[in-house]
């Protein structure tokens, strides 16, 4: 075995077609985190002339000189095969050691063990533990600290028809999807200029949720690395506002000719928020937005926001179902629904709304670090130090 240096394409070619791949582990989201202070490296394992191990990792200066490695969802390699985790460890040392680092941190796309969807262990499933016991033998240690990405991932199999997929879908959502449908709503593509309305729509969102929103740049940032790929989705829901007022007034009449005087009254109440909707120059009135990313076989719902006072009219229910057909149409083997905050519960609004379209829970091995050098126990302890403070 060899370790190696490798280029771009090298490193992409091997990753497009890696068991682990994920969008994090490319040389498009290496670029990105090099405008926020990473310097990337790529680096891997040559059995013969075959790469049977890599990573994208980047850099960024800490203090004294010295520098934190992080590789966002890698190592990319087979965890159970014990001699080439061992390999590749050693010399990840030796290489990040010769660059002043002092810790290399990873957190893969490699889960515990199969779960379904109320994150209850599968008997007899795919289980991992081997594999994370190799990790620490060969001297990754589990980080207590909070990071980047999510441990807890919410996911759907595309493997059936729309039918079938359609039948699965849950009361609440089934009729949400209805009627959003009956309401006129329709979902496209945002272009680049109407980034704004999806970054507005999220941060909106993100204020009642009380989650941390990305800002307008890293959307546009997203756009520019992934969409000549066709590896990006920026979806908007909008409502041809007249036309919904048509819709509301026609239910109305029909209504009144049989006498549902309680419906009479849901339907006014409807028709009068309707007359303040403002919509655009074509009359239109964006209320729901999303990203989404779509890598190897897997189409990802990466951020989402809607206006909180048209949530009735079902915009994200149907955003996602049709997102859903697009992958079934399109030949992707799941649909990630990406993050839950943690172990999956009645109480977590998030896990609620994505459970609702059936799927599975995946819980991820989480963040692990490799200590380089003197300067890790230190900083874990001034770390320890401050936090009794």
């Amino acid at each position: 075995m060899k370790f190696i240096e490798l280029t771009e394409e090298e490193f992409r070619t091997f990753s497009s077609t890696h068991p682990l791949k994920s969008f994090m582990q490319t040389p498009e989201m290496a670029k990105m985190r090099e405008k926020n202070g990473y310097k990337p490296y790529y680096v891997g394992v040559k059995k013969g002339n075959k790469i049977v191990a890599a990573t994208m990792m980047g850099s960024r200066k800490s203090h004294f000189g010295y520098y934190e490695f992080y590789a966002p969802r890698g190592l990319l390699i087979e965890y159970e095969d014990y001699e080439l985790l061992s390999f590749f460890t050693q010399h990840l040392k030796t290489y990040i050691r010769g660059k002043k680092g002092y810790s290399l941190r990873i957190d893969p796309y490699y889960i515990t063990e199969e779960k379904d969807i109320d994150g209850k262990t599968i008997t007899n499933g795919i289980d991992h533990h081997k594999g994370i016991k190799n990790l620490k033998r060969v001297g990754f240690k589990k980080s207590n600290d909070i990071f980047q990405q999510f441990k807890y991932l919410f996911a759907l199999s595309l493997n059936e028809s729309k039918q079938n997929m359609f039948k699965k879908i849950h009361t609440l959502p089934k009729r949400m999807i209805k009627k959003a449908l009956k309401n006129g709503i329709v979902i496209r593509e945002a272009n680049f200029e109407e980034l704004k309305i999806v970054d507005a729509l999220i941060k909106e969102t993100s204020k009642r949720e009380g989650f941390v929103a990305r800002d307008l740049s890293y959307y546009e940032a997203l756009y520019k690395s992934f969409y000549s790929r066709n590896e990006v989705k920026f979806m908007l829901g909008e409502i041809d506002v007249e036309d919904y007022k048509k819709k509301l007034e026609l239910r109305i009449s029909e209504l009144i000719q049989k006498s549902k005087t309680e419906e009479i009254e849901k339907q006014k109440t409807l028709l009068k928020e309707a007359n303040k909707m403002i919509s655009d120059s074509n009359g239109k009135l964006v209320i729901s937005a999303g990203v989404f990313l779509l890598y190897g076989d897997e189409l990802i719902y990466l951020f989402g926001g809607n206006k909180r006072e048209y949530l009735h009219l079902g915009s994200s229910y149907l955003m996602q179902w049709t997102m859903i057909e697009y992958g079934i149409e399109n030949q992707f083997q799941k649909y990630n629904f990406y993050g839950i905050m943690a172990e999956p519960s009645k109480d977590d609004g998030v896990y609620q709304f994505k459970r609702g379209f059936d799927g599975y829970v995946e819980e991820l091995i989480g963040d692990y670090e490799l200590p380089i050098n003197w300067y890790y126990y230190l900083q874990k302890l001034f770390r320890l130090l401050l936090h009794h403070k």
